[in-house]
């Protein structure tokens, strides 16, 4: 039995590493981890899962792009009701991954991603401290749950994560300065109990002015 096996995990690698083209993100493909042995079924699974749950997260982009961009009233309410079913159905997905290989921090980032999309600020923040905890280093998760921080208004916590990054992946760094920068356009004008909007302001300004060189990398 364990001659047929080798035989066929070889094969199962060779079709798993074939798929190295990068998406945003981590993207549609996630290697095989940390060992030089081929993945076990299990591990297949698990990357399969995951497949489908960034092909939900795409078409959940996609759809949000769409009801951002419409006019139409109706439009973007059946566009923000596709993308919110889309990024539903990629829960499941990347549980299912995480259930089958639990050091894949990629699927809890991916978790996180798409609860903060459909407004449940709890669980995405557990899902990227379950990232951070597999992998302390990981930029995206840093970027994103910086990016929840800013949904929460904890801006403290938001700058810490930029201030991380910056010594990490100088790119990332830039794409959530972004997301600071359209923070403060959102909320200059309003008060915020217990929010000092013009003091965050004025350091974004100052971090914007600082990094004006650095150059974004690929996000999601």
């Amino acid at each position: 039995m364990d001659r047929l096996y080798r035989p066929l995990a070889a094969l199962l690698w060779i079709f798993a590493t074939a798929a190295s083209v990068y998406a945003d993100g981590p993207g549609a493909y996630r290697p095989p981890a940390r060992s030089a042995l081929p993945p076990t079924i299990s591990e297949l699974s698990a990357i399969d899962a995951y497949n489908r749950g960034y092909a939900a997260i795409q078409r959940g982009d996609h759809s949000q792009a769409l009801a951002d961009a419409s006019h139409d009233e109706k439009e973007k309410a059946d566009a923000e009701h596709a993308a919110r079913d889309s990024y539903k159905e990629s829960l499941g997905h990347f549980k299912e991954a995480v259930r089958l290989d639990a050091s894949m921090h990629e699927a809890y980032t991916y978790l996180g991603y798409a609860n903060r999309k459909l407004g449940d600020y709890t669980k995405s923040l557990a899902a990227y401290q379950q990232a951070l905890k597999i992998n302390p280093d990981y930029p995206h998760a840093i970027e994103y749950q910086g990016q929840a921080f800013l949904g929460l208004n904890r801006l403290d916590e938001a700058r810490f994560n930029y201030l991380r990054l910056y010594a990490l992946n100088k790119g990332q760094a830039a794409k959530l300065l972004q997301a600071m920068r359209a923070w403060v356009a959102a909320n200059k004008n309003k008060p915020i109990d217990g929010v000092d909007v013009s003091g965050f302001s004025e350091w974004v300004a100052q971090r914007s002015e600082a990094t004006r060189d650095d150059v974004p990398s690929s996000s999601w």
